[in-house]
């Protein structure tokens, strides 16, 4: 009986840690996993506000581009091979540039 104990208390101590540690990661602005599922490639660029740009990490293999929109704030994930796209993150970093 009390080796079952053990056992259950040492499991259920190593759930709360997996589980903190997880929650820990995410709120330093880790994400476990690629932002983006669906990407959008037609024209919007007259309704961005913002956009960021996430390389590729450990977590996710593709470049992530996330537009914010001016009306309704919303984020969309925006296709980094469309050529519209290419040419508006041309346009961010050549003004980035001192």
């Amino acid at each position: 009986m009390n080796c079952r104990l053990v056992v259950a208390v040492f499991t259920v101590l190593l759930t709360a840690l997996t589980i903190t540690e997880g929650m820990s990661m995410r709120g330093l602005g880790m994400e476990l996993r690629c932002r983006c599922i669906q990407t959008e490639s037609q024209r919007i660029g007259r309704l961005i506000e913002s956009v960021e740009i996430f390389p590729p990490s450990q977590h996710c293999k593709d470049t992530e581009i996330i537009a914010t929109l001016k009306e309704t704030g919303q984020e969309i994930c925006l296709d980094p091979n469309a050529p519209w796209v290419k040419k508006t993150i041309e346009r961010i970093l050549a003004n980035k540039k001192p």
